[in-house]
């Protein structure tokens, strides 16, 4: 009962294992008519996933499918940086609120601010408040007034009450009006 068996199943596998084989392998003594076909006498075929287009469309895919890759944005021009405003001639006065003479230079220098804007800086420094730029300018008695280039160079330096007129004279003298 067991080669019954047996016999069968290799029967069974050989018809399953032949039907995919287009052409089947014939025993070596057998007589035939010539061939047709472009295969070899005694070809082994073996049976194959199909790999034609319909067969495969047939399968449906287990991969995952994978995203299309999104174009990358073209990078947008890196605007220029505005250009550094010039460095604009420099005439600081150092004083304080309770000096009379700086009291008095304040006020023809304040409206001098608005009309040197765009020519000179022209600052009122308390020495009791900025007491750092004090130290730095090495000032001693106040008023003082500092004129310096735009490189920060110190061109020329005045104690005391400094005219309305005199200060317009030295921004002439430097070429800043």
């Amino acid at each position: 009962m067991k080669h019954l068996t047996l016999t069968a199943f290799a029967a069974a596998l050989l018809v399953v294992l032949m039907s995919g084989c287009p052409n089947a392998p014939r025993p070596a003594n057998t007589a035939s008519a010539p061939e047709t076909s472009l295969a070899a006498e005694n070809e082994i075929c073996e049976t194959l996933p199909a790999t034609d287009s319909a067969a495969v469309a047939a399968v449906p895919d287990s991969t995952p499918a994978k995203p299309k890759p999104k174009p990358e944005p073209k990078p947008e021009p890196v605007p220029e940086p505005p250009p550094k405003p010039k460095a604009l001639p420099r005439m600081w006065d150092y004083g304080s609120d309770n000096c009379l003479p700086c009291i008095e230079m304040a006020k023809f220098l304040n409206p001098m601010i608005a009309e040197y804007k765009d020519k000179v800086d022209i600052r009122i420094i308390n020495v009791y408040q900025d007491r750092e730029r004090t130290q730095q300018a090495r000032i001693q008695v106040i008023p003082t007034q500092i004129f310096y280039d735009p490189d920060g160079k110190e061109l020329f330096r005045h104690v005391g009450l400094y005219p309305r007129d005199s200060i317009v004279a030295r921004f002439r003298e430097y070429g800043w009006e």
